[in-house]
């Protein structure tokens, strides 16, 4: 049922609650789907969803059902800020809080009101996924889906009190910082527990593989380690 919910809320954070397969499925790792979330998930509630064909030939994911949602936002103060940051964020704060769930066509996209949609909406999302972080890439991705405007990435380095970027490379990655305690995530996902597992387990076996150690006697123990892994529930 979690991960019915991430589906479900992320589908109610677009403006036509509807998004491409493709786009879903850049998503999938993020949010903890199953690789076959089409047949495993979806196919099970066609009160929920439905299989719909884009003007570009493509197909998208609708959702029907609506569902009661109480979602956590807990925004953090800025803080290394200048004076006269601080004091703006302090009443950027106080402003009227959009949800990301409703229709949003009235809202001016240059008032602050609008910028603190746009940070709700990507709180929520970030919240949906297993590790409270996504590529940037695939974030971008979901402008028009969104209806965001389209130097929306900015909130970004506007919010560093929220957000953070991490660069590895060529890589960069939105983070959620009350997500975290340092490099920690508060919460952990038991999808977490066992995607770290199981890096732990091929981690091991490289080194073995480089070492010229990956005998007989190793496979064992890594296999014993793959069968405590299977003790997990992949489906829940």
């Amino acid at each position: 049922m979690d991960i019915l919910n991430r589906l479900q809320k992320l589908l109610m954070l677009t403006k036509e609650r509807l998004l491409p397969l493709q786009t879903i499925d850049q998503l999938r790792w993020d949010v903890g789907l199953p690789y076959d979330y089409e047949n495993k998930m979806v196919a099970k509630h066609p009160e929920l969803f439905s299989f719909v064909k884009l003007s570009d030939e493509r197909v998208a994911l609708k959702l029907f059902g609506m569902i009661a949602l109480a979602f956590p936002i807990g925004f953090t103060r800025g803080f290394g800020l200048k004076k006269k940051c601080i004091e703006w964020l302090n009443e950027w704060q106080k402003l009227p809080y959009t949800s990301p769930y409703i229709d949003v066509s009235h809202l001016d996209p240059r008032t602050d009101v609008s910028e603190k949609r746009i940070v709700g909406v990507f709180h929520e999302l970030l919240h949906l996924t297993i590790l409270k972080k996504a590529e940037r890439k695939n974030v971008s991705n979901m402008r028009s889906p969104l209806a965001l405007p389209q130097k929306f990435i900015k909130v970004f380095e506007r919010h560093p009190g929220i957000f953070y970027i991490s660069k590895k490379g060529d890589t960069q990655t939105v983070v959620l910082r009350d997500a975290y305690d340092r490099d920690q995530l508060i919460e952990k996902h038991p999808l977490a527990h066992i995607r770290e597992k199981y890096g732990s387990i091929m981690k091991k076996g490289f080194l073995d593989r480089s070492r010229g150690l990956y005998k007989t006697e190793r496979r064992e123990v890594l296999k014993d380690d793959l069968v405590n892994l299977d003790r997990y529930d992949f489906e829940s």
